[in-house]
């Protein structure tokens, strides 16, 4: 999940009720079930979700992402979902390879009831839903709420990670 969680970060993780959008969850790997993974919600049930290059849609929404520069080589983007126009909701990093031989696109998926869709914010070295496809919440044990580590300019020490209550279309 770097670098918005990076190796070496303390996250505190607990079961939560409800999972929203934004949300950085802890479950069993899809391929390997002795193992757990770490990756982020981008769409709950009755959403959609395409993407094309490096654009994501969910519903009629695009994500909303800001380089902020790069790191090694990984171009590192800040993306962020909207609340209601002018709040903006849940906010974090990502990267991609800088020289990525081909870009990722898929037609947009349905999520059915009782999924979500999950995304790695390390686009370019993750496998998740773009493989797996949605994903049942109940494989969901829990979601991270806090992150702590050493801060750099484009993240803080410290961090409430909490989702973004899905807009209308």
């Amino acid at each position: 999940m770097a670098p918005s969680i990076a190796e070496g970060d303390r996250v505190w993780a607990w079961k939560t009720q409800t999972l929203l959008p934004g949300d950085v969850v802890l479950l069993p790997d899809p391929m390997d079930s002795a193992s757990v993974v770490m990756r982020r919600i981008l769409a709950v049930e009755g959403q959609s979700i395409g993407i094309r290059e490096n654009t994501i849609r969910v519903g009629k929404r695009r994500l909303r992402s800001n380089a902020m520069g790069d790191m090694g080589e990984y171009l590192v983007a800040k993306e962020v979902l909207w609340e209601k126009k002018p709040k903006v909701g849940a906010d974090w990093l990502t990267r991609i390879p800088a020289a990525s031989s081909s870009l990722w696109s898929s037609d947009a998926v349905e999520v059915p009831e009782g999924h979500v869709y999950l995304m790695a914010d390390d686009r370019g070295r993750a496998v998740d839903s773009r493989w797996w496809g949605p994903v049942p919440v109940d494989f969901i044990h829990s979601t991270v709420r806090v992150r702590w580590g050493p801060e750099h300019a484009w993240r803080t020490k410290f961090k409430w990670m909490v989702g973004t209550v899905p807009i209308g279309e």
